[in-house]
């Protein structure tokens, strides 16, 4: 993050390397890190006693805390220990592996500012630039040119503070549909706020239901192609003649433009990619490889569009087993994002049921319904397999077949069975036709015989409910037993009548 240039010296740029694991230099002179403020806590080193010793009163005197060291590796353990709000290093000339302290600093102090105290005969800062944002100070300086660029450090901390304060506000609003708190659903958002800031292709990976789309809509969101389109392609309802259209048009005039003409600039989500056929992988991975190459070296020569992809399955087994090119593979996996499983981050059930109930009753206009503790103990104690999206559709459930004031363990129950329609393992075999039966005759029963009900949950008219209810042989609507199957008799002439 660029902060602020400073005065007279050129803009620099900052140079990230990779923190090395650093054990504790038994020569340090530090103030526990419990005891500092961290908005006032000021590291300075020096490899001379005296100067360090006359640079901590300093600090001292203007209220700061100070931890003092002598070593490039102490400052590294240090800032990976505790945020600082100034770090000020002296004897800048001969300090080694200076771009690992200015890393670990922005990699653990964002907000610290960096004070470089030279030789008056130093060429650092004047012919040869710092490779990482500071302030130079030339010796001799006095303590007035001291004490304004340790207040400008400490003003310009404060601002990147706020401004990374405000930065978090605003991705928790575009990211407000990945509901949870968990430490998993904290460690997602914090990679997309990284990825959101990279152009790469990102491939996001989790169980069906899990919220993949949700998280390639979030990642477009909160990067800095949110003002153009979010495209969408389900891989999976397209052969290879379809997709060629979707992606690059009909090649006409006035015809279907293609996703790379009416995203330009913004993203594409290819999802389910790893039901896209052989023959189309190759050219995916064309298309991949010269958008990376553009991104790569900073040319246009690849489309203007940043590519994410879903799925839930293993690519890496597909590749193995020769269903899925290698190259696509290696192209896809630049970034990867995981969506975590329901039945690892249960304790999100909460707030996920909340946010579902809210979203009902803005949609039916009506109050908000409430749910009772023992509810949420049996929606903790399922396994999910269906994860976000199956507790998604037992809320909706449960709200639209019951008015009442609560839920309760018992407007659950019916709707938690392991053997639902979604898991599909008793539809092996069935026809169509058996299975649409299957689906009316069991919400029939769930809602306890009202047609109104389960006409509403199905999504279909109520004259289509009845007619197949009367074509399975249930009583016409409102006589005795209307929500009791009568056995069907067939004659030799094949006539169907109700016994």
């Amino acid at each position: 993050m660029n902060e602020f240039p400073l005065g007279a010296h050129h803009e620099p740029h900052i140079l990230r390397f990779p923190q090395p694991a650093i054990a504790p230099p038994a020569e340090v002179k530090a103030v526990a890190p419990e005891a500092e403020a961290p908005s006032r806590a000021v590291l300075v080193f020096s490899p001379r006693p005296g100067a360090r010793q006359l640079l901590a009163d300093d600090v001292r005197k203007r209220g700061m805390q100070v931890c003092e060291t002598d070593s490039p590796d102490a400052m590294l353990f240090h800032l990976s220990r505790q945020e600082f709000c100034c770090c000020i290093i002296d004897d800048a000339d001969s300090v080694s592996r200076i771009q690992e302290v200015n890393a670990a600093i922005r990699s653990h102090s964002k907000a610290a500012q960096v004070i470089c105290i030279v030789g008056e005969d130093s060429r650092w800062g004047r012919e040869t630039v710092p490779s990482f944002e500071c302030d130079v100070i030339e010796r001799p300086y006095s303590a007035s040119r001291f004490g304004a660029a340790l207040m400008n450090a400490l003003r310009r901390g404060e601002l990147v503070r706020e401004n990374e304060k405000l930065r978090r506000q605003l991705l928790n609003r575009n990211l407000m549909d990945l509901v949870g708190s968990t430490p998993a659903m904290q460690s997602l958002r914090e990679s997309i706020r990284i990825a959101a800031d990279d152009d790469r292709t990102v491939l996001v990976r989790g169980e069906p239901g899990s919220g993949t789309t949700l998280i390639a809509e979030g990642l477009h969101r909160c990067s800095r192609r949110a003002g153009k389109a979010f495209l969408r392609i389900d891989c999976s309802l397209h052969s290879v003649e379809t997709l060629e259209l979707q992606l690059f048009g009909d090649g006409t005039a006035d015809g279907f433009p293609g996703y790379l003409k009416m995203g330009e600039g913004g993203s594409i989500l290819l999802d389910n990619v790893d039901t896209v056929a052989l023959p189309f992988q190759k050219r995916l991975a064309q298309l991949l490889e010269q958008r990376a190459a553009a991104v790569l070296h900073g040319t246009q020569d690849g489309p203007n569009i940043r590519f994410l992809a879903a799925t839930h399955g293993d690519l890496n087994r597909l590749a193995m087993e020769g269903r899925f090119r290698d190259d696509l593979l290696q192209h896809l996996s630049g970034i990867t994002l995981q969506s975590p499983p329901l039945r690892v981050r249960t304790n999100d059930i909460p707030l996920l049921v909340e946010h579902f109930i809210s979203q009902i009753s803005l949609k039916e206009g009506r109050p908000p319904r409430q749910i009772t503790a023992d509810a949420l103990r049996v929606l903790e104690a399922h396994p999910w397999p269906g994860n976000v999206r199956e507790l998604q559709n037992v809320v909706e459930r449960c709200c639209t077949v019951d008015v009442t004031e609560s839920i309760t363990p018992e407007d659950l129950r019916p709707w938690l069975h392991n053997d639902s329609i979604e898991d599909g393992a008793e539809c092996v075999g069935m026809t169509l036709a058996e299975m649409e039966r299957k689906l009316i005759e069991s919400t029939f029963a769930r809602c306890n015989g009202n047609r109104e009900k389960t006409a509403q949950i199905l999504q279909i008219g109520l004259r289509t409910l009845s007619g197949k209810l009367r074509e399975y042989g249930y009583p016409p609507r409102g006589g005795p037993g209307s929500n009791i199957k009568r056995p069907v008799v067939v004659t030799f002439g094949g006539e169907r009548k109700a016994a």
